[in-house]
């Protein structure tokens, strides 16, 4: 069961990462999305008793989508999660921001599924 304190430290990042959406700073909600999910991550990894790598949030989500048996979805969250910023429109590899794609919800549903809570109940 994870401890209130960790709860609220990351429902805060998802609350500033929805913020910075309504400024229409998607950048900032991108890292806000990804610190709610690495702290979940590292939480489901405590919890489970696995080693802890790095407590950089990007690389606990590379980490964690390297390891196998998790359902298909949750792979296509993290990999939307790891997508670089784009630095210029001529580049071949796929950026963020994906149309459609709101990265706070994707890592709402991502800390749903590894911890069982639902921070940004809508």
């Amino acid at each position: 069961m994870t401890d209130e304190k960790t709860l609220q430290k990351i429902k805060s990042e998802l609350l500033n990462g929805k913020k910075s959406q309504a400024e229409g700073n998607e950048g900032r909600a991108r890292v806000c999305a990804r610190r709610a999910a690495g702290w979940a991550i590292q939480e489901f990894l405590l919890q489970n008793g696995e080693p802890i790598p790095s407590t950089i949030a990007l690389e606990l989500i590379k980490y964690f989508a390297a390891l196998e048996d998790h359902p298909e979805q949750v792979y296509q969250t993290l990999e939307r999660l790891t997508i670089r910023v784009a630095k210029d429109s001529f580049e071949e590899e796929a950026y963020y921001p994906i149309a459609g794609v709101d990265l706070v919800k994707e890592a709402n549903w991502l800390i749903q599924e590894l911890l069982g809570v639902n921070l940004l109940s809508e």
